[in-house]
């Protein structure tokens, strides 16, 4: 077969052909990624100098990928996005025994000063969630004008520069119309309110999605015309199955997920891909009929998720976009050897036909060592041609 070029490797992918090779996505996405240890001791392990390292996401502790990273392992994604989440200008300040900042929803996180590997959300924005607290709360502003200026010049230059897929997600929309609730209160208070006052739960959730309605025109406004992926999550699975009941979703959630597939679509030519961590398999079918095209990270140690499986049932409607390596066993604890065979084995079952785009479950962990991150990215790219 002939050899393609990143983008047209990655095209053929989505439209659900066969191109040259597998692709590959390392940091394209902020839940396709690497943290800070590891990044640091593969590039050690890959004879690449040391760098300062300059954080993405605070919160996952995301480094910016160098692209002499990404050119060894065969990446054929890039980012961009403004780092999520947080306002530019955001504070870390000293908290005891941790390192803390108020998110731009006003939600408190923290991390271990000793040992910690993310910030984890500890005190809501709302304490106590009823009518009278939301009308009280300040919600977030939009970006400032101007705000994407710079990271659209980028894109432009990656775009008319280079043959790499441009991903990316824009502003306020940060981890899901659902998340988002349970950030806002506290997952026990939202959870409550779905079970036990909907219209309040609802307004919560009205509110969310206006906001991403806005925060997305607005990104798209500016990267639109050279984004190739649109990246969006809400985590609404655990390992075992869903979160809340599938009426619940497909009542109160799944409706203002589909407005925000169309403002995607309607604003630019950008594909679609749906975060969901855990047991996501029941999740499909909905995600399916409100027009995504791509799902991560195919949490293969989760339930139901088995990849031959899921490629039977959903390949020609949906790409898989990750599923790569299990990222629970065997990527931070197996032999290089059994990481080769688990990338071989996922290859098996999600490549034909294209519709794959090989990335390992969700960001790579401190834990993962270095040798077991290059035997996946060095078996994808050999083992994953087409035709070999």
């Amino acid at each position: 077969m002939k050899r393609m070029d990143s983008r047209e490797r990655v095209l053929a992918a989505l439209d659900h052909r066969e191109p040259d090779r597998v692709p590959i996505d390392l940091g394209g996405a902020v839940v396709t990624s690497i943290t800070v240890r590891p990044y640091v001791a593969l590039r050690e392990r890959l004879g690449l100098p040391a760098e300062t390292l300059r954080i993405l996401d605070v919160i996952q502790q995301l480094p910016y990928l160098s692209d002499d990273v990404l050119d060894r392992l065969g990446v054929d994604t890039r980012m961009v996005q403004l780092p999520p989440r947080v306002t530019p200008g955001t504070e870390i300040f000293d908290d005891g025994d941790y390192r803390a900042f108020i998110d731009r929803w006003g939600a408190k996180l923290r991390m271990p000063k000793e040992g910690g590997f993310y910030f984890d959300y500890v005190e809501p924005a709302i304490r106590r969630l009823a009518t009278e607290a939301l009308d009280a709360y300040a919600w977030p502003e939009p970006d400032p004008s101007g705000t994407y200026d710079e990271l659209a010049e980028i894109a432009r230059r990656l775009y008319h520069g280079t043959d790499h897929v441009l991903m990316g997600a824009g502003g306020l929309v940060g981890e899901g119309i659902f998340e988002q609730g349970c950030r806002l209160a506290g997952m026990e208070e939202f959870m409550m309110a779905l079970a036990s006052d909907e219209p309040l739960a609802e307004s919560v959730l009205e509110r969310i999605t206006e906001m991403y309605e806005a925060s997305i025109v607005q990104y798209l406004e500016a990267v639109g015309p050279y984004l190739h992926v649109y990246q969006y999550g809400d985590d609404v699975s655990t390992q075992d199955g869903w979160m809340i009941s599938p009426d619940t979703y497909a009542r109160l959630i799944k409706p203002r997920q589909r407005r925000l597939v169309e403002a995607v679509k309607k604003h630019s030519n950008a594909k679609f891909m749906f975060h969901c961590c855990g047991a996501a398999s029941g999740l499909y079918p909905h995600l399916v009929d409100i027009g995504v095209d791509i799902v991560n990270p195919v949490q293969v140690s989760a339930r139901g998720m088995d990849t031959a499986r899921l490629k039977r049932e959903f390949g020609r409607d949906l790409v898989f976009w990750g599923g790569g390596v299990d990222t629970q066993r065997v990527l931070p604890f197996g032999t290089p050897d059994e990481v080769r065979d688990e990338v071989r084995r996922r290859i098996d079952d999600l490549a034909p036909g294209g519709g794959f785009v090989f990335a390992a479950v969700h960001n790579i962990q401190a834990m993962v060592p270095p040798e077991n991150i290059v035997a996946a990215y060095e078996t994808a790219a050999e083992y994953g041609r087409y035709g070999a």
